[in-house]
């Protein structure tokens, strides 16, 4: 007889509790094994613990009915309707994130595609697109300025305050081949072999094999940084962050894990069935002032590698003022 598991996944101020039949610590585990430690706590909920009032929920059935994920937003619950065959715990989890992530949002905080460096509690946080430097601006500023790592790849921002904190984020270092032999060839012998596409190949790593810190608490976002590095830049650009490419890339960023639709259900390697928005007027209200202060404190930063982490290490423990920042 199948038995019906209770978890509650917890991240920041936020929780959801999941019901499932799936094994979610082997997940857990899994993700753990493959040096992708996750982000949020998963413990499981005694059978005999009473519902807590008012809580988010995801509630995973089994049916031969068909696949189905139902949002109703007013209880902040998901059901999700799916035989064993058409969904895994580790696809479950990430239905579930997306729970979290409106409370999260409610909250104030949001989960941003960025990577978070910090020296105490005065923080750093560097976005871009694909490619544009995040990692590598990471690693020097841990490696050459002696930075603790927030996270990398995931980064959980905002709260209430007017200085927005970098909580917290993925513990873990993605490092694209193409990237390390333009900008850190001194880590190349890292991918071992042949590589026939320098794009694709990636290595997943312990930020300590790298002789890399982790941040042992919050930190204040000092700046927020839109990094770009190039070694043929001849100096140094620094100009005010806040422009409207900016802006929408950003908010792209922020609603990556609440626009539910955004990221397909996938069983098997196949799509799956239509997963709900899970935005709400009190999700969008947290998501805007979080962006609005994270832009306020925001610069565009270009140029060779080395120079552009030597400025923002600057700018973060306050040695060098950015010019105009309050445009």
């Amino acid at each position: 007889m199948s038995i019906l598991l209770r978890w509650r996944m917890s991240l920041g101020p936020a929780s959801v509790l999941i019901s499932t039949l799936l094994p979610l610590d082997a997940d857990v585990a899994l993700l753990r094994s493959r040096g992708e430690p996750p982000m949020y706590e998963l413990v499981p909920m005694p059978a005999t613990a009473e519902d807590e009032h008012g809580a988010a929920s995801v509630v995973h059935t089994t049916s031969s009915l068909g696949p189905r994920a139902i949002w109703d937003s007013a209880r902040a619950s998901l059901s999700v309707r799916a035989a064993a065959d058409q969904i895994s715990g580790e696809g479950l989890l990430h239905l579930a994130y997306l729970v979290l992530e409106n409370r999260l949002q409610h909250a104030g905080y949001v989960t941003l595609h960025a990577a978070g460096a910090c020296w105490a509690d005065r923080g750093v946080l560097l976005l871009g697109s694909a490619g544009a430097g995040k990692t590598t601006t990471l690693l020097r500023l841990c490696r050459d300025h002696a930075a603790a790592m927030v996270g990398n790849d995931l980064v959980l921002v905002g709260g209430p305050r007017d200085v927005p904190v970098a909580l917290t984020g993925s513990r873990h270092v993605r490092l694209r081949q193409a990237s390390v032999a333009q900008l850190m060839p001194d880590l190349l012998g890292l991918f071992p072999g042949t590589v026939t596409d320098s794009w694709r190949a990636k290595r997943t790593l312990h930020p300590a094999r790298l002789g890399i810190r982790l941040a042992t608490g919050p930190a204040r976002i000092q700046v927020t940084v839109f990094v770009h590095v190039d070694p043929g830049y001849s100096k140094l650009v620094d100009e005010p962050g806040d422009d409207l490419i900016h802006r929408l890339n950003l908010h792209e960023n922020a609603v990556r894990y609440i626009r539910g639709g955004s990221t397909p259900w996938l069983a098997d390697g196949k799509f799956g069935p239509y997963v709900p928005p899970m935005d709400d007027p009190a999700a969008h209200a947290g998501r805007v002032a979080t962006m609005e202060r994270l832009l306020k404190r925001s610069r565009y930063i270009a140029g060779p590698p080395a120079a552009v982490a030597e400025h923002i290490a600057a700018l973060a423990s306050g040695q060098r003022e950015a010019p105009a920042l309050d445009q």
